[in-house]
């Protein structure tokens, strides 16, 4: 059973004195910095000149290069990409930090899988939401806030955890709760979703459909285009995954509940391919084959891209867009 910290259990107190510097304003270090000024702490934002540098000076943010708001900082967001995170973490970020530092990852990829190794001085600790960017500041103002799960990696000062708690306070995370996690865990679940193959699913069957004569239009906005799916999504969270069907007809629970579940020996089959898409998540092989594609330039990532642009899919779902006015 995970354990859980709400605003109670944290304190605002430990981040006196602090300067939080965020590094990567976009839609998460735009909205963590906006909720983090409204909580009362002071926050800068380091940026290399371009149109995110603009951003946060129009947000009214004190806005500085890189390596100067790395060595003003005593708290750095590290907010960039995950596949750049390591290049500019060296050039910019190590050469300013200092005993006592904190370094905030919203994933443990870039240290799970080692290709950033912070001084040993240094407290390591991630915050990451489980929410997208916007959600981030809006779920906020409304008042409800927004889950994460945090971890504490290093502690060489012994108020690492008292700091995560007092951060995820201050970007209104505790508002709804944490969950106190690690980085190796982040990264499994964060990547599993990623790779386990939804979209593949919807693919799949689609292609079925038009194969038994259904009409590539019909199968679409079943399955997705009619935003039927959206208002579901949202029933996931409101009800739960199953407690949901309570909501639809009796042919819709029974054939979800019973029917589509598959044979017993079609269940274990699946779940062995998604143990398997764990199993390279967690030895490395994932990572290795993505940091040699982008040594590569993306070349297997634009082919599949081009590749869904010339899908039946892809066409008759352009053609269904425009003329639903998309």
């Amino acid at each position: 059973m995970a354990t859980w910290y709400f605003d109670d259990d944290a304190d605002l107190s430990h981040l006196d004195g602090k300067t939080v510097g965020i590094f990567g304003y976009g839609n998460q270090g735009r909205s963590q910095a906006l909720n983090m000024r409204d909580a009362g702490v002071n926050v800068i934002v380091g940026s290399r000149s371009d149109a995110s540098a603009q951003a946060s000076k129009d947000d009214g943010f004190e806005t500085l290069p890189l390596a100067s708001a790395a060595a003003r900082a005593d708290v750095l967001f590290v907010l960039v990409p995950d596949e750049v995170m390591p290049a500019v973490y060296l050039e910019f970020l190590e050469p300013g930090l200092q005993d006592g530092n904190t370094l905030v990852f919203a994933s443990g990829y870039n240290i799970y899988y080692g290709k950033i190794t912070p001084p040993t001085g240094v407290n390591v600790i991630m915050i990451a939401p489980r929410m997208v960017g916007q959600g981030v500041r809006d779920t906020v103002l409304d008042g409800q806030g927004f889950p994460s799960l945090v971890a504490v990696h290093q502690d060489p000062t012994g108020s690492a955890h008292a700091i995560m708690l007092a951060l995820s306070k201050a970007i209104g995370s505790t508002k709804m709760g944490v969950i106190m996690s690690s980085f190796e865990e982040e990264t499994v679940v964060d990547l599993f979703h990623e790779q386990y193959g939804g979209l593949h699913a919807m693919r799949r069957a689609f292609e079925v459909l038009v194969e038994a004569g259904c009409s590539p239009e019909a199968a679409m906005l079943e399955l997705w285009a009619s935003g039927e799916m959206r208002e579901i999504g949202q029933y996931f969270v409101d009800h739960g995954l199953f407690a949901q069907l309570k909501l639809h007809s009796r042919t819709s629970q029974y054939g979800q509940l019973v029917y589509g579940r598959g044979k017993p020996e079609q269940e274990e089959a699946h779940k062995n391919h998604l143990r398997g898409i764990v199993e390279r998540i967690k030895n490395g092989d994932f990572a290795e084959e993505w940091t040699q594609e982008q040594a590569n330039g993306l070349s297997t990532m634009e082919s599949a891209e081009k590749a869904m642009e010339n899908d039946l899919l892809s066409i008759e779902e352009r053609k269904l867009y425009k003329r639903l006015g998309r």
